[in-house]
């Protein structure tokens, strides 16, 4: 009873025990073997475990390296304080800025609804709904704000068909299917479409069907396994429903580089990378959805399939079901109501899309693959992305929400006023996600630390291991690991600890590091499985229709489907454009294997050189003259010290 007390109280400051413990107990890292590799190992595993465990939070940690790289002895503060701010830093901003302006004008809501009202009531094709405004929503705002948006209009639609469900009584729809068979003898003569009309004398509505070919209706039948008047079938819909909108906000977040913190991660470590030797990433905007955005959309239409058959079962898929009218019309509704609450469509939402689509322009002419673009108008390297997201940013904050009451916009009966901005900074001040520019800034700074140190490239010495496996099938390997770990550790975190590490282990091996980042960066939204792995998985979770092994049910095989499409675009089209099958040859693979066997067994050879020494001096069997050859053709030993 005392244990389990005992228990009780440690688990309730676990976070605390964590925190102390870690970099006590990771000590001996260095003290053992005191290194610039060893001291950047320590600062690396406390911030892993760190984010592991989220024993503090995510963007807490990733300001740990201000204080450890230093202390350590690794780089000066405004070396590590640099990182914090860099040009794919300020693209962030600009994106998660017209984010911010997406949501406060509800163009994202309109977007949703109006998609959810093309796509009609069929069960599969309402989860198509679900699933392809979050999708386009969460390549443009982040995947936790794309996921909540939509959750409220599933759970409205959802609550709807189970009303529906309560009020249709067995014998009620007895009573429907034996009105359809009445009209169907009665209107057998005539070609009439089927439609919804008021029963006079109890209120009810009744199916008018006379379509000859029409034999039964399926969805009228309470025994229907697809039927909303199945309780076991409804429940598999709100399930299927649920974890349609988390997933495609995952998979949507892979499409553009702004998508997700992960995809600037990426292109920010690239770029690091690729200039330690001279080069450019080439990861930019376009190139980034030149690669990426054909997978995503194959992995959405894999998801909408399998979750379909998961939850729908086959026959959706084999049989060609009748549409219950009534539960088709009353979906509608609660779609259309929530529609026209939006009102009509706003100067704001108006002005948020014409920006959208000049930013959008701008991304894409900057550096096209044909032509040049007008990004040549300037010096090489001078205008990036960042420029033009920034534009559009600060051009939100002076663009009108409402038509201007000035001159010639306006009207006679105005009188001429100001009218508010698109953005003010009281509201991106409180809404703006100032952590995942902190954790961009943490993931730069560590992955410097690990280039300055050599920590990279040790690392990536020892994984050279892994040789013997053909760069595709160590791409599919990699890519799988990654996929698994950001099950049980932030996306963010992930990316952060393994990009540098899989960058110079290409480059060790002879790949090109593109051929590795992309496919392992892009798995890291792969986290269909727990929970706790995305904000998407956990607001849906929270829905109440969930259990984990629901989601690990469906979570398991969209991970393999996932990583195989990803895997096939690195070997086909991302391969033919990036040329990812050849290396620049900048990077020198030989020499930087050489290098990095050099630095892990020098330490070892210069104490068992010194050793020799010292014992053949102590023996008498070496004369002055021999120390002074010694010391000259080997100054790095300092073999005079031990003798």
């Amino acid at each position: 009873m005392a244990s389990c007390r005992l228990l009780k109280e440690l688990w309730a400051v676990r976070r605390t025990i964590i925190l102390i413990i870690t970099p006590l107990a990771l000590l001996p890292v260095f003290l053992l073997n005191d290194s610039t590799e060893s001291r950047c190992a320590y600062g690396l595993a406390v911030m892993a475990v760190y984010w592991i465990t989220e024993s503090l939070p995510l963007a807490c940690t990733a300001l740990l390296p201000i204080v450890l790289f230093p202390v350590l002895g690794l780089q000066p503060m405004k070396d590590v304080c640099k990182n914090y701010m860099k040009d794919t830093s300020m693209f962030g901003i600009g994106c998660l800025t017209f984010a911010i302006a997406v949501e406060t004008s509800n163009l994202h809501r309109r977007v949703a609804l109006r998609t959810l009202l093309l796509m009609g009531s069929n069960p599969r094709w309402l989860m198509l709904g679900f699933m392809l405004p979050t999708w386009f929503l969460s390549m443009w705002v982040n995947n936790t704000s794309a996921t909540a948006m939509m959750i409220p209009i599933v759970t409205a639609v959802l609550q709807q068909l189970k009303d529906t469900r309560i009020k249709r009584t067995p014998s009620m729809l007895a009573k429907q299917g034996m009105e359809v068979k009445q009209n169907k003898r009665t209107s057998a003569s005539t070609s009439e479409s089927r439609r919804l009309q008021p029963l006079a004398t109890t209120g009810r509505r009744k199916v008018e069907n006379t379509d000859p070919d029409d034999n039964e209706m399926d969805d009228l039948d309470p025994s229907s396994s697809s039927s909303v008047n199945n309780p076991a079938a409804y429940r598999r819909m709100c399930k299927g429903m649920s974890l349609c909108v988390a997933y495609a906000a995952n998979i949507g977040g892979t499409g553009s580089v702004s998508g997700t913190s992960t995809n600037l991660i990426m292109q920010g470590q690239a770029q690091g990378l690729f200039q330690q030797y001279g080069l450019d990433s080439g990861v930019n905007f376009t190139t980034w959805m030149i690669f990426a955005l054909p997978g995503s959309v194959i992995c959405l239409f894999l998801a909408w399939i399998w979750l379909s058959l998961l939850f729908f079962g086959p026959k959706e898929w084999i049989r060609r079901r009748r549409t219950d009218k009534v539960k088709a019309a009353l979906v509608k509704e609660t779609i259309l109501r929530e529609y026209q609450k939006l009102g009509p469509v706003t100067f704001a939402e108006k002005a948020v899309m014409s920006h959208f689509l000049v930013l959008v322009i701008l991304w894409l002419s900057r550096k096209p693959p044909v032509v040049p673009g007008w990004g040549s108008l300037f010096p090489p390297k001078f205008v990036g992305d960042s420029a033009a997201a920034i534009l559009i940013a600060l051009s939100l904050y002076i663009f009108p929400a409402e038509r201007p009451q000035v001159f010639f916009w306006r009207r006679s009966e105005d009188r001429p006023r100001a009218v508010r901005a698109i953005l003010d900074w009281k509201t991106v001040q409180t809404t703006y996600p100032w952590g995942v520019l902190i954790l961009l800034g943490g993931g730069f700074a560590l992955a410097n630390a690990c280039q300055v140190s050599g920590l990279s490239r040790w690392i990536g010495g020892q994984l050279t291991v892994f040789s013997y496996l053909s760069p595709w099938q160590l791409t599919l390997v990699l890519s799988a690991i990654v996929a698994m770990a950001t099950e049980v550790m932030s996306n963010s975190a992930t990316a952060s600890l393994l990009v540098p590490i899989l960058g110079q282990l290409a480059i060790n091996l002879g790949v090109n590091p593109l051929y590795f980042l992309f496919p392992c960066t892009i798995a890291c939204s792969f986290a269909f499985m727990l929970p706790v792995a995305t904000p998407p998985n956990a607001i849906v979770f929270a829905t109440g229709h969930l259990e984990v092994k629901d989601m690990m049910l469906a979570g398991s095989v969209l991970n393999v489907l996932c990583v195989l499409v990803v895997n096939l675009a690195a070997n086909t089209w991302g391969m033919a454009y990036f040329g990812l099958d050849t290396v620049p040859p900048e990077f020198s693979a030989g020499a930087l294997t050489t290098a990095t066997a050099l630095g892990t067994t020098a330490p070892m050879l210069e104490n068992l050189t010194a050793s020799v020494f010292s014992a053949a001096t102590e023996a008498g069997l070496m004369s002055d003259a021999a120390e002074t050859i010694v010391n000259t053709t080997l100054p790095s030993l300092n073999v005079s010290s031990y003798l």
